[in-house]
């Protein structure tokens, strides 16, 4: 019995002191937020797949070469490791990282569409 009152202890002793206040009304409004992160989560993958389609055909019809390819290359790189943050504050369940990490994929998602024209 002392084995479950000191599990409990600690358990309790983990909540961050504003934690219950962060907790959701309801199970629908954690699944509404849920759907919406999830939701933009797919919108910035599908906008980097768009971005670099664009790009590359730019880049293959000859429209962008030389140091505009070099500064392609740069972009997705800099909109490819922000989606890979995306990802990564999604799925540990991040709210404040996500956030962050969705509106720096957005501006350097944007960059690259600028790049191609779009």
């Amino acid at each position: 019995m002392k084995f479950f009152a000191v599990l409990a202890a600690l358990a309790l002793g983990a909540c961050a002191p504003g934690g219950l206040a962060s907790v959701p009304p309801s199970p629908g409004s954690a699944a509404d937020q849920t759907v919406l992160d999830e939701q933009g989560a797919l919108a910035a993958e599908l906008a980097y797949k768009a971005a670099r389609v664009a790009v590359e055909t730019g880049v293959d019809a000859g429209i962008i070469r030389g140091a505009s390819a070099a500064r392609f290359a740069a972009l997705d790189a800099q909109a490819y490791a922000a989606l890979g943050r995306v990802r990564t504050a999604y799925r540990i369940g991040n709210a404040r990282s996500y956030a962050d990490a969705l509106t720096e994929a957005r501006s350097a998602i944007t960059a690259l569409l600028s790049l191609a024209g779009a």
